[in-house]
């Protein structure tokens, strides 16, 4: 059988697409689906990648930046290569010449793979191709956290009745220059919560001297991880997940989250899955109620089992190879 070539970068560092470039060609492997090759677009050599694309009929490309997008289905394009193109985050985000680069490419690609509603009712307007599949692949194991990040979580999980908790991969403004991931609007809001306390996961290590300059301290109650870290062990000492996002594709966090019972709160700012408890602005929440509110939602909540990501791929694989 043809193989797929599929391209995308993996950890380091830890990031949305680099977590679901890992977890899929995990998956596809422990799915026994063997008929796919990788290439690394950090590690791997412009020529092998080259190479690669020159050796594979259909490719299926995992990358964030619009233009490196564009460039890459034309490049495709003109090599008569099928292109399953992975748009990670809200179309939409962008400025005007980014969003111009999502459209043409998605116009160019044999099929753009979108992550939300508003997304796909945008993205078949360029090509009736398009299709909505998450991007979240359950993790098949969690790594362990450092003895001293471990101390860290178990003396700060002791001083705080209610655990909240929020990551950000890096620093990042949006279009209009507010932060992406919201962190500096949650702190404000978690500091005056004498029974509460905050973990923000910050793998870059960029946020935290952001942050220190913003308010001039670290408030007590708000607890820094830093390094590469596997957020679940954040979660598991954790009472609830804010995602105080501008924008959004699908939030592998909000579903790691909801895999493991903790409420989750989220920022209206694109569609969210039906479990989470959603604002319309942090500021005028009461977390620890919203807290409250969410147990009792779980707690009557009936599962509904998730459509699999890796077998929706591999279907469409099939169609093409």
């Amino acid at each position: 059988m043809t193989k797929i070539l599929i391209i995308g970068r993996v950890p380091p560092p830890v990031g949305g697409v680099t977590m679901h470039v890992t977890r899929l060609i995990e998956s596809l492997t422990a799915h026994g689906f063997p008929h796919f090759t990788f290439c690394d677009l950090k590690n791997d050599s412009l020529c092998r990648i080259i190479r690669k694309i020159m050796q594979h009929g259909i490719i299926h490309l995992h990358a964030s930046n619009p233009f490196f997008q564009l460039l890459f289905a034309m490049f495709c394009f003109l090599l008569g290569k099928k292109l399953l193109l992975t748009y990670h985050g809200n179309w939409g985000r962008y400025g005007i010449h980014g969003n111009l680069a999502i459209k043409l490419s998605a116009l160019i690609c044999t099929v753009p793979i979108v992550q939300n509603k508003e997304s796909m009712a945008t993205a078949q307007h360029y090509n009736r191709s398009a299709v909505l599949i998450s991007t979240f692949i359950p993790s098949a194991y969690t790594t362990p956290l450092s003895p001293q990040h471990s101390q860290q979580l178990e003396e700060f999980r002791r001083s705080f009745k209610f655990i909240f908790c929020t990551n950000a991969w890096n620093l990042s403004f949006d279009k209009n220059g507010k932060e992406t991931y919201g962190i500096s609007e949650i702190i404000s809001n978690i500091q005056h919560v004498d029974s509460g306390g905050l973990i923000i996961s910050d793998p870059s290590e960029n946020y935290k001297p952001f942050i220190k300059k913003t308010f001039g301290w670290i408030p007590g109650n708000i607890l820094f991880i830093g390094g590469q870290h596997d957020f679940s062990n954040v979660l598991r000492v954790s009472d609830a997940f804010i995602r105080n996002t501008t924008t959004d594709g699908v939030s592998l966090s909000i579903y790691e989250a909801h895999e493991n019972n903790v409420v989750v709160l989220a920022s209206a700012s694109v569609s969210r899955a039906d479990f989470c408890n959603i604002y319309q602005d942090i500021s005028k929440i009461d977390v620890v109620n919203e807290l409250k509110k969410g147990r009792i939602r779980l707690q009557a909540e009936e599962k509904m089992e998730e459509a699999n990501v890796t077998i929706q791929l591999i279907d469409l694989y099939k169609r093409y190879i």
